[in-house]
């Protein structure tokens, strides 16, 4: 039998998906959240503030609408330029379902990651096409899809080369009607202990309404879901699709308190990880020094060489207001590791020769 790529792998490590920064399954609990539609440029502006402004990390928008002939069929090419245009203003990646295997480029032109709705999740056609694109892809469950009938399906994106995939549990169909489908959280452990892939939960779709939303939410981050996908309107009773789901602003920002998600702390996130991304690159350019010293003969500390960059450091820790002391100190402890590095790769090179 053909090995099923969305299994977990015999070293056991996991998937990251990366969004334009953002990373399902490595960065803490990242949120999508938009409206069910995108209706109208002054709409989709003002929900783009909305959920960034409250530390979303994806800005999703639909486009195109198919539950029922009769509903609003969605935008189409014009709501995708209108989603790409909002995300842009709130400096966040946008998302948006895509139906048809021909629309499939020109969303990806767009957006940063292409959905694929529970409708869909058995269009081989479809999945095969988005596949294609290279894009990041949000692969809901279908209604009735068992979890291996769910996993068989990112294989068809797998099979095209799309390692970038994110599974969403949205509810399940049930004999249950108080809520719109019935949210299969044990789905979430089980896909996480059979996949490497990550794992999110939409609690809009499968609540069904606004007041169910934050519950479910909270236990999708209990059970170690890698994220969220919520649906939010700036004026729910007036959306054009899915008006008892949607959040506003005020129980938006609710629901992102009760996570413990806020654009502050996810800024400061950014920021601190950006400074290990620093460091590390600091550490390969001192192993660089190092080896043009050891081919020089020069030793690994030069007293002089640090006095003079210590200078420099405290000159500019008052230039951005900070304790020049304090800086001083933080780049000691650096110096001191970069010398150790470079100590260790001299030694093993020493050993080779």
């Amino acid at each position: 039998m053909t090995e099923r790529k969305a299994h977990r792998r015999p070293e056991g490590s996991n998937t990251i998906v990366d969004v334009r920064g953002v990373r399902f399954g490595h960065d803490p609990f990242p949120v999508i959240a938009g409206p069910a539609s995108v209706e109208s440029e002054a709409q989709v502006m003002e929900a783009a503030e909305i959920v960034a402004d409250r530390g979303a990390s994806l800005f999703r928008g639909g486009t195109v609408r198919s539950p029922s002939p009769y509903a609003f069929s969605g935008m189409g090419r014009a709501g995708l330029a209108l989603l790409e245009k909002a995300g842009k203003s709130v400096g966040l990646p946008t998302i948006t379902e895509v139906a048809e295997s021909a629309d499939a480029e020109v969303a990806a032109g767009h957006v940063d990651m292409l959905e694929v709705g529970p409708a869909n999740m058995q269009n081989f056609e479809l999945l095969r096409s988005v596949g294609r694109t290279g894009k990041p892809v949000l692969l809901n469950r279908g209604p009735s899809a068992t979890i291996d009938e769910w996993l068989w399906s990112a294989e068809y994106l797998l099979a095209e080369g799309n390692e970038q995939i994110v599974m969403c549990a949205r509810g399940i169909r049930t004999f249950e009607k108080s809520t719109q489908n019935t949210l299969d959280i044990s789905a979430v452990p089980v896909v996480k202990e059979r996949s490497h892939l990550p794992v999110i939960v939409d609690p809009s779709h499968a609540a069904g309404h606004r007041s169910l939303v934050m519950p479910l939410a909270l236990a999708a981050q209990g059970v170690g879901a890698d994220g969220l996908a919520v649906e939010v309107h700036p004026s729910p009773d007036e959306a054009l699709s899915d008006r008892l789901q949607q959040l506003d602003g005020v129980g938006f920002g609710a629901l992102m308190d009760a996570l413990g998600i806020s654009r502050l702390r996810q800024a400061v996130d950014i920021v601190d990880r950006e400074i290990v991304r620093l460091f590390a690159r600091r550490r390969q350019l001192s192993l660089s020094i190092g080896r043009v010293k050891a081919t020089r003969g020069m030793p690994v500390h030069i007293p002089d060489r640090e006095e003079e960059l210590l200078a420099v450091i405290r000159e500019e820790a008052v230039l951005q207001g900070l304790d020049p002391d304090y800086v001083e100190r933080v780049f000691k402890d650096i110096l001191a590791e970069s010398r150790a590095a470079q100590w260790k790769e001299r030694k093993g090179l020493l050993r080779l020769g």
